[in-house]
């Protein structure tokens, strides 16, 4: 077992059956959403179809889990090129151990880990991690956008109106989008939408750009990512122009109280994005959503697409990676949930 030691800690490769349990004591004392830190453990570090390592910090003397930072594999692609991507995952440190010191060998540990057999090695800082994971040669890639898009217009307009008269006006408002989604998209027919507790065996259809960074969304990856997900229920909706006919577009959808996550998504090359954002977006209102959400990076054309179907951006957080070969960088990004690790 390897080891880096410095300033009084060490950094070492995780045993998973002997260190599980203070792996998980030090996320949920440390990160959001401690309840399912135990199942994430074995689906994302044990269950993986790429596989994933853990790195832990300790004492320089003793054994105690102060600190852990992962590195989950993805197969990814760049154009022609298939490469191995290393998602930065769990990053935390025990209070009274938060310095800079701790922080930058676990990055370091973790990333250098990853360039030793992978191509890249990607993640999402916070703001307060942004300088460090700059110290050690990251370089920003992209950014996370929200957009949200609004189905009822209602309880946004009563932050500022009446309750009568945001009612009154959000159904006006409702009414004159789904109106206008109806006339714009008149001429395509209606889309049939299926919706599925799992990915289906099909190739899922993308909009391919030269040189394009993203994810290989096979159906093992999918089923992983999203279907055996223990953090989250997702369901899949596939729209075509006929039953029997391939899909055009494709998400991932989760539900939280009445607003619908897309966590992925994608778009057949030509298909009328505005067109299957409206069916959509039906689909989501019969089911009593409110609006629909979705954070992603995403290449120009596409991100154009996406607002013209009434998608509007709300706030950003910076990707950054390192890569083994900077030369090899690409030069464009597609990210999507999917792309994450929770």
């Amino acid at each position: 077992m390897s080891a880096q030691a410095h300033g009084g800690y060490r950094v070492e490769e995780a045993d998973l059956a002997r260190d599980g349990d203070a792996a998980v004591g030090v996320w949920r004392a440390s990160l959001r959403d401690g309840a399912g830190r135990a199942a994430k453990l074995e689906w994302f570090y044990r269950a993986a179809p790429e596989g994933a390592h853990l790195q832990v910090l300790r004492p320089g003397t003793g054994h105690e889990v102060l600190g852990t930072a992962g590195v989950g594999w993805r197969r990814m692609r760049a154009g022609a090129r298939t490469l191995r991507g290393g998602l930065l995952a769990d990053m935390a440190v025990l209070p009274g151990h938060r310095t800079l010191g701790p922080a930058m060998q676990l990055q370091r540990a973790a990333s250098d880990r990853a360039l030793a057999e992978g191509d890249l090695v990607y993640g999402f800082p916070n703001a307060n991690a942004v300088p460090v994971v700059k110290r050690l040669g990251y370089v920003h890639l992209g950014d996370m956008v929200l957009y949200v898009r609004a189905l009822r217009h209602a309880p946004y307009l009563e932050r500022r109106l009446p309750r009568p008269l945001a009612t009154l006006l959000g159904r006006a408002i409702d009414t004159a989008f789904a109106l206008h989604d109806r006339l714009r998209n008149l001429h395509r027919g209606a889309l049939h939408a299926q919706w599925s507790e799992g990915p289906l065996d099909l190739v899922h259809p993308r909009w391919p750009r030269p040189g394009m960074l993203e994810g290989v969304r096979d159906r093992a990856a999918l089923e992983w990512r999203f279907a055996h997900n223990p953090l989250a229920a997702f369901r899949f909706l596939y729209l075509r122009r006929a039953p029997d006919a391939q899909p055009m577009a494709w998400f991932v959808c989760r539900r939280d109280g009445d607003v619908l996550h897309i966590a992925d998504f994608g778009f057949a090359p030509g298909a009328p994005v505005a067109h299957c954002v409206a069916t959509l977006a039906r689909e989501a209102t019969a089911r009593g959503g409110r609006s629909l959400v979705v954070e992603c990076c995403l290449p120009d054309e596409e991100r154009s697409a996406l607002l013209r179907a009434w998608f509007r951006e709300r706030q950003r957080r910076p990707i950054y990676a390192r890569w083994r070969d900077p030369e090899q960088a690409a030069r464009a990004v597609r990210f999507t949930s999917f792309d994450e690790d929770e």
